[in-house]
Protein backbone atom coordinates (compact mmCIF):
# COMPACT_ATOMS: atom_id res chain seq x y z
CA UNK A 1 0.00 0.00 0.00
CA UNK A 2 2.87 2.50 0.90
CA UNK A 3 4.87 1.40 -2.67
CA UNK A 4 1.61 2.18 -4.70
CA UNK A 5 1.19 5.50 -2.47
CA UNK A 6 4.57 6.68 -3.26
CA UNK A 7 4.51 5.88 -6.65
CA UNK A 8 0.99 7.52 -7.10
CA UNK A 9 2.59 11.42 -5.30
CA UNK A 10 5.80 10.99 -7.40
CA UNK A 11 3.81 10.42 -10.58
CA UNK A 12 1.54 13.31 -10.05
CA UNK A 13 4.30 15.48 -8.29
CA UNK A 14 6.08 15.40 -11.79
CA UNK A 15 3.37 15.94 -13.43
CA UNK A 16 2.12 19.09 -11.71
CA UNK A 17 5.82 19.96 -11.55
CA UNK A 18 5.81 19.69 -15.39
CA UNK A 19 2.45 21.46 -15.51
CA UNK A 20 1.58 18.77 -18.38
CA UNK A 21 -1.61 18.16 -17.43
CA UNK A 22 -2.79 22.08 -16.84
CA UNK A 23 -1.05 23.30 -19.65
CA UNK A 24 -3.79 24.54 -21.81
CA UNK A 25 -5.80 25.62 -18.51
CA UNK A 26 -8.88 24.67 -20.01
CA UNK A 27 -8.69 21.15 -18.93
CA UNK A 28 -8.23 20.63 -15.66
CA UNK A 29 -10.74 17.43 -15.74
CA UNK A 30 -7.99 15.70 -17.29
CA UNK A 31 -5.90 15.37 -14.04
CA UNK A 32 -9.16 14.28 -12.33
CA UNK A 33 -9.98 11.49 -14.86
CA UNK A 34 -6.43 10.49 -14.46
CA UNK A 35 -6.50 10.17 -11.02
CA UNK A 36 -9.75 8.28 -11.28
CA UNK A 37 -8.86 5.58 -13.36
CA UNK A 38 -6.11 5.09 -11.29
CA UNK A 39 -8.47 5.16 -8.35
CA UNK A 40 -10.46 2.19 -10.02
CA UNK A 41 -7.66 0.23 -10.91
CA UNK A 42 -5.37 -0.47 -7.62
CA UNK A 43 -8.18 -0.19 -4.57
CA UNK A 44 -10.19 -3.20 -5.37
CA UNK A 45 -7.23 -5.17 -6.20
CA UNK A 46 -5.85 -4.46 -2.77
CA UNK A 47 -9.25 -4.96 -1.29
CA UNK A 48 -9.72 -8.72 -3.01
CA UNK A 49 -6.32 -9.61 -2.19
CA UNK A 50 -7.32 -8.73 1.83
CA UNK A 51 -10.81 -11.15 1.42
CA UNK A 52 -8.68 -14.22 0.05
CA UNK A 53 -8.20 -16.76 2.41
CA UNK A 54 -5.00 -18.31 2.52
CA UNK A 55 -4.33 -21.97 1.02
CA UNK A 56 -4.89 -24.03 3.61
CA UNK A 57 -8.60 -22.91 4.54
CA UNK A 58 -9.62 -22.90 1.22
CA UNK A 59 -8.91 -26.36 1.05
CA UNK A 60 -10.62 -26.99 4.35
CA UNK A 61 -13.76 -24.95 2.89
CA UNK A 62 -13.85 -26.63 -0.65
CA UNK A 63 -13.13 -30.29 1.07
CA UNK A 64 -15.83 -29.08 4.07
CA UNK A 65 -18.75 -28.20 1.19
CA UNK A 66 -18.57 -31.38 -0.76
CA UNK A 67 -18.44 -33.60 3.02
CA UNK A 68 -22.09 -31.73 3.08
CA UNK A 69 -22.97 -32.61 0.31
CA UNK A 70 -22.11 -35.97 0.16
CA UNK A 71 -24.08 -36.33 3.46
CA UNK A 72 -27.40 -35.10 1.91
CA UNK A 73 -26.48 -37.72 -0.89
CA UNK A 74 -26.66 -40.78 1.16
CA UNK A 75 -30.02 -42.64 1.82
CA UNK A 76 -30.77 -46.48 2.99
CA UNK A 77 -33.03 -46.77 -0.12
CA UNK A 78 -29.88 -46.05 -2.56
CA UNK A 79 -28.53 -48.98 -4.65
CA UNK A 80 -25.16 -50.61 -3.27
CA UNK A 81 -23.31 -49.36 -6.23
CA UNK A 82 -24.00 -45.75 -5.35
CA UNK A 83 -23.50 -46.45 -1.70
CA UNK A 84 -20.64 -48.01 -2.51
CA UNK A 85 -19.12 -44.81 -4.36
CA UNK A 86 -20.45 -42.05 -1.53
CA UNK A 87 -18.77 -44.32 0.95
CA UNK A 88 -15.50 -44.30 -1.35
CA UNK A 89 -15.76 -40.11 -1.76
CA UNK A 90 -17.09 -39.30 1.74
CA UNK A 91 -13.73 -41.71 2.97
CA UNK A 92 -11.71 -39.71 0.36
CA UNK A 93 -12.78 -36.32 1.17
CA UNK A 94 -14.33 -36.67 4.75
CA UNK A 95 -11.84 -38.68 6.34
CA UNK A 96 -9.61 -36.06 8.50
CA UNK A 97 -12.31 -33.33 7.98
CA UNK A 98 -12.96 -33.33 11.71
CA UNK A 99 -8.89 -33.02 12.51
CA UNK A 100 -7.98 -30.51 10.13
CA UNK A 101 -10.66 -28.21 11.33
CA UNK A 102 -9.30 -28.24 15.03
CA UNK A 103 -5.69 -27.56 13.75
CA UNK A 104 -7.16 -24.63 11.85
CA UNK A 105 -9.18 -23.45 14.46
CA UNK A 106 -5.86 -23.29 16.72
CA UNK A 107 -4.11 -22.47 13.68
CA UNK A 108 -6.21 -19.47 13.06
CA UNK A 109 -7.69 -18.28 16.96
CA UNK A 110 -6.67 -15.13 16.86
CA UNK A 111 -7.82 -13.95 13.21
CA UNK A 112 -11.49 -12.21 13.22
CA UNK A 113 -11.95 -12.99 9.48
CA UNK A 114 -11.12 -16.50 8.98
CA UNK A 115 -12.22 -17.95 12.22
CA UNK A 116 -15.39 -17.61 11.10
CA UNK A 117 -15.12 -19.62 8.02
CA UNK A 118 -13.70 -22.59 9.87
CA UNK A 119 -16.42 -22.52 12.43
CA UNK A 120 -19.30 -22.29 9.78
CA UNK A 121 -19.30 -26.19 9.67
CA UNK A 122 -20.28 -28.54 12.33
CA UNK A 123 -19.41 -32.03 12.28
CA UNK A 124 -20.27 -33.20 14.77
CA UNK A 125 -17.99 -31.81 17.96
Amino acid sequence: MRVIKNLLVQVFQTALENAALFKKRRHPETFILIFQIMTALVFPTITMAADTPPADVTAFIHDAEICQYLAGEWDGTLPDARKKDLTAETGAHCATIDARQKILRRKYRHSKNILPKINAYDFGY
